[in-house]
């Protein structure tokens, strides 16, 4: 990573979010991109600046920075803002559940995720703060298009981060169980190869949904990992229950922050 944008919209969860992108920022040695849209036409640019650099403490994280603020409608500046700064991954705060219909970021966050082009990492309002590493990444198998960028991602995590991985399985006996087993199988291979610590957990499906989010979160309740990572798209085919299972992941009620994986 050169460049971590931070999305800021002045709510306790944008501080969350810095801390976030401080401490891949210490792991990394990226730089911060503080960036924030405003609704206000004719902004006072170098005030927000100053009310960004306030508000996040930034001075205080001993990483390098740098503040941009757009205006207008978030969903369409945010891609364009991220191109600008040539932030090659960002971290969007989210605010659960309950505010879901009424936060700035939280309606769309999955359609966010979807229309950049980067990786982003999702916490929420009760994700803990990060540690000086992470705790296991939970990481479940699919038969998405682009699975191997999946892979690489988590792996490169892994070894950045000094975490174990548990590649988390579930076969539903529908016709698909042979796809996933044959990306369990290419998983296990790479992390072989580049030396990521891992276990494979592979269990029968004993919640009835359309999806597999519901499993998966049961699963992490269990095993409290410190990251879950997913792919950002969905396939066509796949688009309402697939939008549906990746929102409920990024949505989880335990705060686990989401690696979203563009690819």
């Amino acid at each position: 990573m050169k460049t971590i944008s931070v999305l800021i919209d002045f709510r306790p969860t944008s501080q969350i979010a810095t801390q976030y992108a401080c401490w891949l920022s210490h792991n990394t040695g990226a730089e911060v991109n503080l960036l924030h849209i405003s609704d206000n036409q004719n902004p006072d640019v170098e005030a927000i600046k100053d009310r960004l650099i306030a508000f996040t403490n930034i001075e205080e994280h001993g990483v390098k920075y740098s503040v941009s603020v757009g205006r207008g409608e978030y969903l369409h500046e945010i891609p364009k803002l991220l191109l600008m700064v040539d932030a090659d991954f960002v971290v969007i705060g989210t605010h659960g559940v309950e505010g879901v219909y009424q936060a700035l970021f939280d309606a769309n966050v999955v359609k966010l995720i979807q229309d950049i082009s980067i990786s982003a990492l999702v916490p929420q309002d009760n994700t803990a703060s990060p540690g000086d590493n992470i705790p296991a990444i939970l990481f479940p198998t699919g038969i998405h298009e682009n699975f191997d960028d999946m892979i690489k991602k988590t792996a490169e995590w892994a070894l950045d981060l000094d975490g174990d991985v548990d590649i988390f399985s579930v076969l539903k006996g529908d016709g698909t169980d042979s796809e996933f087993l044959k990306n369990l199988d290419k998983t296990k291979k790479y992390f072989d190869e580049h030396k990521v610590r891992y276990k494979s957990v592979v269990k029968e499906a004993t919640i009835y949904s359309i999806g597999y989010s519901r499993e998966i979160l049961a699963y992490a309740k269990k095993s409290q990992p410190g990251l879950i990572t997913m792919l950002s798209q969905v396939s066509e085919a796949n688009r309402y229950f697939g939008n549906l299972d990746k929102t409920n992941l990024v949505l989880n009620p335990q705060g686990i922050p989401v690696l979203c994986v563009a690819g």
